[in-house]
């Protein structure tokens, strides 16, 4: 099986992963994303991934950041904590992150993956996240 499109290429990871963006305002973000079985582990009873957990919170605290931030500044992750409470399951996964502190150089995110279908925490994770500003000079 090839995860490759027509062009020979690999899809971008949003793609891959089938993640929607619910929600991106004031340093806040909502995503969910199916649960299919190329993001788990095995067959019989599938479990999403620790990876893939981590690249949906990473993704979620991307469109929180970015929300606040101007046209000319990038981020990127430099420290991300990860406490795996449960495994994901068959079904939805959303993503809730949010900025607790923007600094001048350095933010700090939380965030929490929870199982649409119970309602229960998958992940919680704490993010340092730094940025620049790449403004051109004039």
């Amino acid at each position: 099986m090839s995860n490759q499109n027509e062009n020979n290429t690999l899809p971008r990871l949003p793609e891959w992963m089938n993640v929607e963006l619910v929600e991106k305002v004031d340093g806040k973000a909502i995503v969910k994303m199916p649960v299919l079985p190329h993001l788990t582990h095995a067959e019989e009873n599938p479990r999403v991934a620790g990876g893939v957990i981590m690249s949906l919170l990473d993704y979620t605290i991307h469109h929180a950041l970015d929300s606040l931030l101007d046209e000319y500044e990038y981020h990127a992750t430099i420290e991300m904590k990860i406490n795996f409470i449960r495994p994901g399951t068959a079904g939805t996964l959303i993503s809730e992150a949010k900025i607790i502190n923007k600094g001048r150089t350095v933010s700090i995110a939380e965030g929490t993956v929870i199982q649409e279908e119970t309602g229960k925490i998958v992940a919680k994770t704490l993010s340092t996240e730094t940025y620049i500003n790449a403004k051109p000079k004039t």
